[in-house]
């Protein structure tokens, strides 16, 4: 039987290595760190679920219900509410809907007149050259004007990448939207032809558990082929095979997965490839701390309803990205009368907030609370901090070239295989696709 050897038990890695043992190949998930997961993990206290990073994933994506199939977790999954569809943005001092049609844009005080008339041209301007990459700030200032993207646009990106939209890859992060303007030459009127197409589909889901759940139930089905405790020191071609050298042996397989992060291939393929070893190390990772804090529901005189809010570009309160409202968005996840809201600080544009000590993390996102939602009228439940050091990959300009860079040296070394957040999409149904193409082209590899 074919030997194949995962580097990482985040959800890629083990994602990968179900796909794999489902189609009969002999797998072995080798993970530095106590446990599995990654980031994908969630804590269970006292009738809350608390999750640590991803809360969930859009139901749209079939390699994501393949998986969930295959790991027996499908009848696990929990819808979101409809309650988290109202999404917010704070901008001057306020909490405004986020305008989710062409009518609500027009009547949205988010954007001045003169922002809205700027919409309003986007039909007649023309098309960028092909080829040329472009972030996802010039992008939108071309088109859609300098308002659109601090008040609408900027918080998206902040919210699904941490990041700045003037340093993010329009092509690498949000490949459809080049595919829209060049086949239509305008994103009006690519919404027109094809009646909203081209927005993300599907409904919010989690599994009972929270987000964490599903990297548990995989982890549990793969069993003793996961090894946690086990960091991988080098890796080497020899003899035909692949040799994976840890602590304690040295280990040979048919094919080897690097399911790690990007800096941690990198460093792995340094001897063996130095043109993918650079291309990984130029991935650079948003730092991002979570305060998950459980409330009373009568603290605040407007109390949070909808799935959360963003800030707007230009506002700043202590470095706090946005806040998602879990008791809304997944009221099963927290305890009758309370409100669970998970605080995001840091990322690419606030780094150093990410790094502050706890109580000050805490105090950021009370600050936060109060201005979203009025003074407090009680304290906090429960308050815990997670910290995710190298939280988000950060799809920067020059992410596509340096993607195909790692895929050429794929085909430069048979049975060596990447597959990451770090490469594309960030989100856990991304990472379930990407594991299941990567699953394809190693059985393709050891011709099964």
């Amino acid at each position: 039987m074919a030997q194949v050897i995962l580097i990482g038990a985040g959800i890629s890695g083990l994602a990968t290595a179900t796909f794999l043992h489902d189609a009969g190949v002999d797998v072995q998930v080798l993970e530095a760190a106590a446990h599995p997961g990654g980031n994908v993990r969630s804590d269970r206290v006292d009738g809350r679920v608390l999750d640590q990073a991803a809360n969930g994933w859009l139901d749209s994506e079939p390699a994501m219900s393949r998986l969930l199939d295959i790991a027996g977790l499908s009848a696990q999954v929990v819808p979101a509410s409809d309650r988290y569809k109202t999404r917010w943005i704070y901008a001057d001092g306020a909490m405004h809907p986020a305008p989710l049609s062409p009518p609500a844009l027009l009547r949205s005080p988010l954007l001045s007149l003169s922002a809205k008339l700027r919409l309003l041209a986007e039909p007649f301007i023309r098309p960028g050259p092909a080829g040329v990459e472009e972030s996802v700030g010039e992008f939108v200032r071309r088109r859609l004007g300098p308002g659109a993207l601090d008040r609408l646009v900027a918080p998206m990106v902040a919210g699904i990448y941490a990041g700045d939209p003037d340093a993010i890859s329009l092509k690498a992060a949000f490949p459809r939207m080049v595919e829209l303007e060049q086949a239509h030459g305008s994103l009006v009127r690519a919404m027109v032809r094809l009646r909203g197409g081209g927005a993300p589909t599907g409904h919010l889901v989690s599994l009972k558990g929270g987000a964490g759940a599903l990297t548990e139930g995989l982890a549990a089905r793969l069993g003793e082929r996961v090894r946690c405790d086990t960091p991988v020191q080098g890796l080497e071609r020899a003899g035909g095979r692949w040799v994976v050298h840890t602590p304690d042996d040295a280990l040979t397989a048919d094919a080897v997965v690097l399911a790690c992060p990007g800096y941690a291939a990198s460093a792995l393929v340094a001897r063996l490839d130095p043109p993918a070893s650079a291309a990984l190390a130029a991935i650079p990772y948003a730092p991002v701390a979570v305060v998950v804090s459980a409330w009373p529901e009568r603290t605040w005189a407007r109390p949070p309803e909808g799935f959360g809010v963003l800030l707007a570009r230009g506002e700043d309160l202590g470095g706090v990205l946005g806040c998602v409202f879990s008791s809304c968005v997944f009221p099963e996840q927290s305890r009758p009368g309370e409100v669970l809201l998970r605080t995001i600080i840091g990322g690419a544009i606030h780094p150093d907030a990410a790094r502050l000590p706890d109580q000050q993390l805490i105090a950021r996102a009370r600050a936060a609370n109060t201005a979203f939602f009025g003074p407090e009228r009680a304290g906090p439940a429960l308050v815990r901090v997670y910290r995710h050091p190298r939280g988000i990959p950060q799809y920067t300009l020059g992410h596509p070239g340096r993607v195909r860079e790692v895929r050429a040296a794929e085909a430069r070394h048979g049975g060596l295989c990447f597959v990451g957040n770090h490469l594309r999409g960030v989100g856990v149904k991304d990472c379930a696709k990407a594991a299941e193409e990567a699953a394809h082209r190693v059985r393709a590899h050891l011709c099964l």
